[in-house]
């Protein structure tokens, strides 16, 4: 057993990431393992985080989670329903018993809107569609690419034109609200807004519980509905349960509780294809309650020992229910189990459980080990390094 030896291994495969005869090599990456039985951490990091300044990337950039927020959000959903907030039924209300739920969502966001209940949403069994990736005329599953009218390939077709000098095309820097319900049928007014005025919630993938579809749609609303059952705004609720608790100092929902007026001037690219999307100007705030979250692999780590630990939930009852762990038809390999938030996948010989988000982020926990692993690689990639990780762990960590 040598620490010595695995930081040294953990730094291959960090540099080896961002290695030039990678077709898909990283510009910036970087990753941290803990494991808290030794006492044990070690971060590696390599590449540029900026494209803007060139500055080399290091354990202590702050980086967009993207969905790995999800972990967020549905710790904040499960301690509003253990204070009774949606009624006795908790997560099991269905948003049609829900009096503060948007009448103009709770029917136009799916035929069978009134049945969906909070479980549906947490889990990706709502019957929605993705927002992001999906449009009225089918899915990204169906289509292999992000639908034609969908947020994403808007997006990309609008990174490109700016990357390119090109006027009149800003979908890529406009400031996304999740619902404004002033504007129903404005497809720019909101993320939900567009949900309906494009009528994608008149073509869901199913019925409520019958299928796993992952939606980032599910979780906006979740976010729409937290902020009217508390009261209080979704980055505060945030900042109050999660990371003053666990002194994330790092830790943000970015375009709402920023540190400093020019936080994105500070936060290491993402990456779009060859576009810096940070350092072209362009908006993430799409996110929001499905993984709006800027943070660091300290940060994160400490985050995700704490929920699988307990110390977020009000009560034991949802500290386990969040890993109560679900098979519905549709769930695909690498996922092998859906939880409330949380997702049980596969990474070579091993089960892990936790989150990965589009910006190739990985969040995750080997029960087996004992290890916690939290990186990125600021573009989407495939994830495999993670199991090259785990199995660094196995061969110089675990006896």
């Amino acid at each position: 057993m040598s620490i010595e030896s695995f930081a040294e291994r953990l730094a291959t495969i960090v540099d080896g990431l961002v290695a030039a005869d990678r077709p898909d090599a990283a510009r910036g990456a970087v990753a941290r393992v803990e494991l808290p039985a030794l006492g044990m951490s070690t971060t590696a990091a390599a590449g540029i985080a900026r494209a803007d300044t060139g500055e080399a990337m290091t354990p202590a950039h702050r980086f967009h989670t993207a969905s790995v927020g999800k972990m967020f959000t549905a710790t904040l959903v499960m301690n509003a329903a253990d204070e009774g907030r949606f009624g006795p039924n908790g997560i099991d209300t269905a948003l049609g018993d829900l009096d503060m739920a948007p009448a103009e969502l709770v029917h136009g966001i799916h035929p069978e809107g009134p049945s969906i209940t909070l479980r549906h949403l947490l889990s990706h069994t709502s019957g929605l569609k993705d927002i992001q990736a999906d449009d009225a005329t089918g899915t990204a599953d169906e289509l292999g690419r992000p639908a034609p009218d969908s947020i994403q390939r808007h997006f990309a077709r609008s990174a490109r034109r700016i990357a390119a000098g090109e006027h009149g095309d800003d979908f890529a820097r406009h400031r996304w609200v999740a619902w404004n319900p002033d504007a129903p049928d404005d497809p720019m007014a909101g993320m939900l807004n567009r949900y309906l005025a494009t009528g994608t919630g008149r073509s869901p993938v199913g019925s409520p519980g019958e299928r796993f579809h992952y939606s980032d749609t599910a979780y906006v609303l979740l976010g729409v509905l937290l902020e009217r059952a508390t009261g209080r705004r979704y980055h505060e609720l945030q900042r109050e349960q999660i990371v003053e608790p666990l002194g994330l100092a790092d830790t943000y929902l970015a375009y709402h509780d920023d540190p400093t007026p020019d936080a994105r001037s500070t936060e290491a690219d993402v990456w779009y294809g060859d576009i810096p999307v940070l350092s072209t100007g362009l908006d993430l705030s799409l996110d929001w309650a499905g993984g709006g979250q800027v943070s660091t692999v300290a940060d994160l780590s400490r985050f995700l020992q704490a929920l699988l630990g307990g110390e977020l939930h009000r009560t034991p009852t949802s500290a386990a229910a969040v890993r109560d762990w679900q098979t519905p038809p549709g769930l695909t390999p690498p996922r092998v189990g859906i939880g409330l938030g949380l997702l049980h996948v596969t990474a070579g010989r091993r089960s892990v459980i936790g989150h990965s988000g589009a910006w190739g982020v990985r969040v995750f926990h080997d029960p087996a080990s004992g290890a916690y692993l939290t990186g990125t690689v600021g573009q989407p990639d495939s994830g495999a390094w993670m199991a090259d990780v785990f199995d660094a762990v196995d061969d110089e960590l675990v006896e």
